[in-house]
């Protein structure tokens, strides 16, 4: 079995920042094990060279329910020297997500890290040492 240790980031919100690359594009993402499938904003699709076609993915958010997704497949998910191949994400306006950080002063992101990819590589957080710990 391999283990990856990967830095992150804990923001004054408590959310958990991780860099990684979609497609060879670097981003900021949340670290979320609540969400249940990986998320970009819909907004950096051009950015991470996405394509995507509607979703039946129904997904919410803690305030609301989110209308319109749509789902990217077969993308390259890149964190630190780890590489996930065929990454399928969701893709939904984060508007709301990003605002909020952005009241509180902190960084935007582009995405979230989600459970999906948490569980399958059997991903734990360290908070003591502030990384994540990928053991595949």
């Amino acid at each position: 079995m391999s283990k990856y240790s990967i830095s992150f980031k804990i923001l004054s919100t408590n959310h958990i920042i991780i860099d990684a690359a979609v497609n060879n594009v670097g981003g900021k993402f949340l670290i979320d094990t609540g969400a249940s499938n990986s998320c970009i904003n819909l907004n950096k699709s051009e950015k991470f060279r996405l394509n995507y076609g509607k979703s039946d993915e129904q997904a919410s958010s803690a305030t609301d329910e989110i209308k319109d997704t749509f789902i990217s497949k077969k993308n390259l998910l890149i964190i630190d020297k780890y590489s996930i191949n065929d990454f399928d994400i969701i893709l939904f306006n984060m508007e709301h997500v990003i605002k909020a950080l952005l009241d509180k002063d902190e960084i935007e992101i582009d995405g979230i890290i989600g459970a999906d990819i948490l569980i399958k590589y059997n991903c734990c957080i360290d908070f003591k040492e502030n990384t994540l710990l990928i053991k595949s």
